[in-house]
């Protein structure tokens, strides 16, 4: 049987544009563990992160619409730990993890407890499905990307200092701290904790995704280190450190302080990633208007460059449901029914390729991004078959650039990052 198809909205789901004889006999791909009969009913649980924004009444709002159409009952599920990374190896464990997992990818020890959910042709065209594959599998879908490599500026600030355009190379992207920390701004504002390496890794994504695609494989497969890959970005960050265009105690800066610091409008240039633009839209008028740009690439190098991001609101399904058919009927409302998606991606600043261009003005600049971007790259670790061989990247990687601050050198960083992926590999 093809595919089902949800109506254009929620009132035509609610009304009954999917019926129960509709779904009734629709594969599970191949996969065991679903009800004998193939039909869609009963109950499904749905572990999600609760979080102020993505309460649990605004799930049970969410579903309700595919409840009415299906006859099925969703039951929204809290962690029992900390967060749902924590809690479903531990509920895998002790046979009682939900049917359908929400906002976290396949791992190596979750990946033979997962429907691969392949054969099911709704999949096809979700973003960043295929990314996320392992071994050409799909084990996980999801409603859009979150976008990585972003910087917002400060168009008066640019204005002031004699910036005609946003940056495209790495040297006009110095020019710009130069005339920016002349005109009396904050040029590069930073922050400690995890941004201090997430920012250098989001504005170097572009270039490294150019000269070396599927770094993170390269690296893997020995082709590449990891410190030959990162060695050119850790000499821009020396130098403007060295410069004054970055402020030394930043790395001890809280990192809502430095989105304060850029909303006051002191700060030139804020690296960022895509929930920053929702920050943006909750905090107010800022006092100025806030541009964004992808970031810059080497000389030579088309611009804009491919695009860091991650999937948002990721689904997977756990194999041993004994309610399959109700589950994929439910994964496949959430990220195909158009009302579903538009609510996910409105509620958590999450974006979507060719989605409706948002009114706001940032939000609608960083959708031009994602759509003009020439393709989305891995970030960090990785994911699917773009994996590097060692898992704690990101928090070795900040305190790696956190060492740029106090004299290390950018060979030393390039070093010291090569040691311990060997060490660690």
């Amino acid at each position: 049987m093809s595919a089902l198809r949800w109506g254009r909205g929620r009132a035509a789901l609610a009304a009954g544009a999917v019926s129960l004889l509709t779904l009734a006999g629709c594969g599970n791909g191949g996969s065991s563990g679903g009800n004998a009969d193939g039909e869609v009913g009963g109950e499904v649980r749905m572990l999600v992160n609760l979080t102020p924004n993505l309460d649990q009444s605004y799930w049970e709002e969410l579903v309700a619409p595919f409840e009415e159409a299906t006859g099925v009952s969703v039951e929204i599920e809290a962690p029992t730990g900390s967060s749902v990374a924590e809690s479903f190896p531990q509920q895998l464990a002790a046979g009682t993890a939900p049917d359908v997992i929400q906002s976290i990818f396949p791992d190596d020890d979750t990946l033979p407890q997962l429907v691969d959910l392949s054969d099911l042709p709704w999949t096809e065209g979700t973003p960043m499905v295929d990314d996320y594959a392992i071994d050409g599998s799909r084990y996980v879908v999801g409603v859009g990307s979150q976008t990585q490599s972003l910087v917002f500026y400060n168009k008066t600030a640019f204005e002031e200092a004699g910036i005609a355009e946003p940056p495209a190379t790495w040297a006009e992207f110095t020019e710009a701290l130069g005339l920016l920390d002349e005109a009396g701004y904050t040029p590069l504002q930073t922050a400690g904790q995890f941004q201090t390496g997430l920012q250098l890794q989001q504005l170097y994504h572009p270039t490294l995704n150019t000269v070396h695609p599927r770094w993170q494989t390269s690296v893997a497969d020995e082709e590449l280190s990891a410190g030959e890959a990162y060695l050119p970005m850790f000499q821009h960050y020396a130098d403007w450190l060295e410069a004054g265009y970055i402020a030394q105690d930043d790395v001890g800066l809280d990192p809502a302080a430095a989105d304060g610091a850029f909303l006051e409008g002191t700060v030139g240039l804020y690296p960022q990633g895509s929930w920053f633009a929702t920050t943006l839209k909750a905090g107010g008028e800022p006092p100025f208007e806030v541009g964004v740009f992808s970031p810059p690439v080497d000389e030579g190098q088309e611009h804009p460059g491919p695009q860091g991001a991650t999937m948002a609101y990721p689904y997977m399904i756990n194999a041993a449901s004994g309610n399959i058919s109700s589950a994929q009927a439910l994964v496949e409302y959430l990220v195909t029914d158009e009302a579903a998606i538009q609510s996910q991606l409105t509620a958590d600043g999450v974006f979507r390729q060719g989605a409706e261009t948002a009114d706001d003005p940032v939000l609608a600049q960083v959708q031009a991004i994602l759509d003009e971007a020439p393709g989305l790259v891995a970030v960090g670790e990785g994911f699917g078959d773009t994996r590097l061989p060692v898992t704690g990247f990101n928090p070795k990687f900040t305190e790696i650039v956190q060492g740029l601050y106090t004299g290390q050198s950018p060979q030393e960083a390039a070093d010291a990052l090569d040691d311990w992926v060997s060490e660690n590999r």
